[in-house]
């Protein structure tokens, strides 16, 4: 039996206090309010999140949620609110910094337990690369987290080939997590999130896949939250569609399938039937534990979620460590191959 290993997350946030007033000078403006009762609830255009600035910035709060969850490590990024794509280089220049230094003091005051995701106006691709080298090469940050897309340009734009090949170079992983972006279709019932989100993921893992993105960089790590959204369900029509159409060739000189086989994807389905069939699909070297730690939509149990799975303990060990590890370009965790 292989040993188990210690217990990653890598879908986590924290919002700052002192990012609010950036995020409070235009739409959708991000504010404290008392929801339901609730106290300090914050809310983006007047839209609750399911979380209070607490839960998003007391490292007392997290390190004891962890306990109680059996994790041992939390990589943090910040919220998807706070992309921010649409603002000027310089504005977005100053919000992404302040973002990058409070997680990296946060991860400072915990280095035994966090890590940190840095966060980059990608709007501004040289600026992006500029704050991704001081996030990463002076703050000491394990990787980056952008949105799905970058206003109406996929992340496999050729405008943003060299960031990508410059994270790629540097050995850091990327992380993708989908941005609220309104739509008639699901302007009820929350659906904003509940599928306005796994829309975004699914429509950029079909671009990049399609794109031949992964071919050009072959070594860019990028891993998608809430299970990859809709698209596992689509792999196979995408497949389909690669053998018999001559579209989804245009960019590709390998198969849609290979440039799907280079992904990473997080636990977060909600669903063991959901969960199985990603692990199924991708295998456990492509799956990560995520939890979309604090807001209210998280899997607070992540490991326990695992259960009625009946994992081997090696395909545990995998999706619980191993798998993080390599992502994450840590350490030396035992090969793919047990």
């Amino acid at each position: 039996m292989n040993a188990p290993g210690p217990i990653y997350d890598v879908h986590a946030h924290l919002l700052p206090e002192s990012s609010l007033p950036l995020l409070a000078a235009d739409a959708p403006e991000v504010h404290l309010e008392t929801v339901n009762g609730v106290d300090d609830s914050v809310t983006v255009g007047g839209m609750s999140v399911g979380a209070t600035i607490q839960q998003l910035s007391s490292l007392e709060i997290m390190v004891s949620d962890m306990d109680a969850a059996g994790v041992d490590h939390r990589v943090l990024s910040p919220p998807p609110f706070t992309f921010r794509y649409f603002k000027d280089a310089v504005t977005g220049g100053e919000l992404s910094r302040l973002l990058n230094d409070e997680i990296a003091a946060a991860v400072a005051e915990q280095p035994d337990r966090l890590l940190g995701l840095c966060t980059v106006p990608l709007q501004d691709p040289d600026g992006a690369i500029d704050e991704f080298q001081r996030a990463t090469g002076e703050l000491g940050l394990r990787g980056v987290e952008v949105s799905a897309s970058v206003g109406e340009l996929h992340l496999s734009d050729p405008r943003f080939e060299d960031f990508f090949r410059t994270v790629a170079a540097s050995g850091l992983p990327v992380l993708v997590h989908p941005d609220f972006v309104p739509s008639y279709r699901w302007r009820d019932y929350y659906l904003i999130n509940l599928m306005g989100l796994t829309v975004e993921t699914a429509a950029c893992i079909a671009n990049i896949a399609f794109s031949g993105m992964l071919e050009r960089i072959p070594e860019l790590r990028i891993c998608f939250v809430h299970g990859g959204g809709a698209a596992p369900y689509l792999f196979g029509r995408w497949i389909r569609g690669w053998e018999i159409r001559d579209e989804p060739r245009r960019d590709l000189e390998g198969s849609v399938a290979e440039s799907i086989d280079k992904m990473y994807f997080d636990s977060l389905t909600h669903s063991s039937r959901a969960l199985s069939f990603l692990i199924e699909s991708v295998g456990p070297d492509h799956v990560v534990l995520g939890t979309d730690y604090p807001f209210d939509v998280r899997n607070a149990e992540p490991v326990r979620s695992l259960d009625p799975l009946d994992l081997s303990p090696d395909t545990r060990r995998r999706i619980e460590s191993d798998t993080a590890r390599r992502w994450l370009g840590i350490g030396d965790p035992p090969s793919m191959d047990g």
